[in-house]
């Protein structure tokens, strides 16, 4: 495989890329990156707003989880409602405070990903997108044999 592919697949270079423009929202706020994370999914995934959805999209253990959307409730940016019709299931939901940090948040990624597709056409991004979609697919099909 070629280098700069793999460099992106390790995502070392990414991460490195997102803290710097997600230090200072850490700082004002003394929040970690995985705070940060779940705010933005909470802002963006509708009714998809369960722990399971949320270490889905982040790939998180449950304990990690668990402890994040603990401590976010604490700090008054999200709120934990039980499922009516199953108990299992506990629905977390921004609160004011909370969509005021996801419009930030959503401001920076809008930024990252502004630098990071600079230059990309918007053929090449579709062709990236879908790119990506099939690698994803075809880690998901090995990692659930």
């Amino acid at each position: 495989m070629e280098r700069p592919v793999e460099v992106i697949l390790r995502g070392g270079q990414f991460k490195q890329f997102t803290e710097l423009e997600l230090a200072a929202l850490r700082k004002k706020y003394d929040l970690k990156r995985i705070e940060i994370e779940v705010v933005y999914f909470l802002s963006i995934c509708g009714e998809c707003d369960t722990a399971a959805y949320i270490q889905e999209y982040l790939s998180a253990n449950k304990g990690h989880i668990s402890q994040t959307v603990f401590h976010l409730c604490e700090r008054g940016y999200i709120t934990a409602e039980q499922d009516k019709k199953d108990r299992r299931y506990v629905h977390y939901t921004l609160t004011y405070e909370g969509k005021m940090l996801a419009a930030e948040i959503s401001g920076a990624w809008n930024r990252i990903h502004t630098e990071m597709f600079a230059g990309v056409s918007e053929e090449d991004l579709a062709c990236f997108k879908r790119v990506s979609m099939m690698i994803g697919e075809n880690i998901n099909k090995k990692l659930n044999q």
